[in-house]
Protein backbone atom coordinates (compact mmCIF):
# COMPACT_ATOMS: atom_id res chain seq x y z
CA UNK A 1 0.00 0.00 0.00
CA UNK A 2 2.71 2.47 -0.98
CA UNK A 3 2.53 5.79 -2.69
CA UNK A 4 4.50 7.16 -5.59
CA UNK A 5 5.39 10.79 -5.12
CA UNK A 6 6.86 13.14 -7.73
CA UNK A 7 8.71 16.19 -6.48
CA UNK A 8 10.38 19.30 -7.79
CA UNK A 9 12.81 21.03 -5.46
CA UNK A 10 11.71 18.73 -2.59
CA UNK A 11 8.04 19.76 -2.95
CA UNK A 12 5.34 17.37 -4.12
CA UNK A 13 3.63 18.16 -7.42
CA UNK A 14 1.92 14.79 -8.01
CA UNK A 15 1.13 11.64 -6.09
CA UNK A 16 -0.45 8.27 -6.75
CA UNK A 17 -1.32 5.56 -4.31
CA UNK A 18 -2.36 1.95 -4.22
CA UNK A 19 -5.41 2.61 -2.08
CA UNK A 20 -6.95 5.16 -4.49
CA UNK A 21 -6.29 4.64 -8.19
CA UNK A 22 -5.40 7.80 -10.08
CA UNK A 23 -3.04 10.74 -9.76
CA UNK A 24 -3.36 13.70 -7.39
CA UNK A 25 -2.22 17.07 -8.77
CA UNK A 26 -2.20 20.70 -7.70
CA UNK A 27 -4.41 23.25 -9.46
CA UNK A 28 -4.04 27.02 -9.52
CA UNK A 29 -6.62 27.57 -6.75
CA UNK A 30 -9.73 26.16 -5.10
CA UNK A 31 -11.96 27.69 -7.78
CA UNK A 32 -10.07 25.88 -10.54
CA UNK A 33 -10.24 22.63 -8.57
CA UNK A 34 -13.99 23.11 -8.12
CA UNK A 35 -14.48 23.76 -11.83
CA UNK A 36 -12.52 20.62 -12.76
CA UNK A 37 -14.49 18.56 -10.25
CA UNK A 38 -17.80 19.90 -11.61
CA UNK A 39 -16.63 19.12 -15.16
CA UNK A 40 -15.95 15.52 -14.12
CA UNK A 41 -12.21 15.73 -14.79
CA UNK A 42 -11.29 14.91 -11.20
CA UNK A 43 -12.61 14.48 -7.69
CA UNK A 44 -11.67 16.03 -4.36
CA UNK A 45 -8.26 14.70 -3.34
CA UNK A 46 -8.53 13.26 0.16
CA UNK A 47 -5.96 14.51 2.68
CA UNK A 48 -4.79 17.33 0.39
CA UNK A 49 -5.63 21.04 0.32
CA UNK A 50 -8.80 21.92 -1.61
CA UNK A 51 -6.69 23.19 -4.52
CA UNK A 52 -5.59 19.60 -5.27
CA UNK A 53 -7.66 17.11 -7.26
CA UNK A 54 -7.52 13.38 -7.85
CA UNK A 55 -7.56 12.51 -11.53
CA UNK A 56 -9.29 9.19 -12.07
CA UNK A 57 -7.55 6.26 -13.78
CA UNK A 58 -9.59 6.73 -16.94
CA UNK A 59 -8.63 10.38 -17.52
CA UNK A 60 -7.55 11.06 -21.11
CA UNK A 61 -3.79 10.98 -21.69
CA UNK A 62 -3.66 14.57 -22.98
CA UNK A 63 -5.63 15.81 -19.94
CA UNK A 64 -3.34 13.90 -17.57
CA UNK A 65 -0.24 15.33 -19.26
CA UNK A 66 -1.64 18.88 -19.12
CA UNK A 67 -2.58 18.58 -15.43
CA UNK A 68 0.81 17.08 -14.49
CA UNK A 69 2.71 19.84 -16.30
CA UNK A 70 0.49 22.53 -14.79
CA UNK A 71 1.00 21.11 -11.30
CA UNK A 72 4.76 20.93 -11.87
CA UNK A 73 4.87 24.53 -13.09
CA UNK A 74 2.80 25.80 -10.14
CA UNK A 75 4.96 24.06 -7.56
CA UNK A 76 8.20 25.03 -9.31
CA UNK A 77 7.11 28.69 -9.40
CA UNK A 78 6.55 28.60 -5.63
CA UNK A 79 10.18 27.67 -4.98
CA UNK A 80 12.79 30.26 -4.14
CA UNK A 81 14.73 31.74 -7.06
CA UNK A 82 17.86 30.10 -5.73
CA UNK A 83 16.29 26.63 -5.83
CA UNK A 84 14.70 27.31 -9.24
CA UNK A 85 18.09 28.34 -10.65
CA UNK A 86 19.56 24.95 -9.70
CA UNK A 87 16.83 23.02 -11.53
CA UNK A 88 17.15 21.97 -15.15
CA UNK A 89 14.82 23.57 -17.68
CA UNK A 90 11.60 21.64 -18.19
CA UNK A 91 11.54 19.79 -21.47
CA UNK A 92 8.16 18.98 -22.95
Amino acid sequence: MGHEVWKVGEKIFACSGASRPGVTVKTRDTETAGMLIEAGIGVRAPYFHKSWILLQEDVADDELRHRLLTSYDLVRASLTRKVQARLPARSD
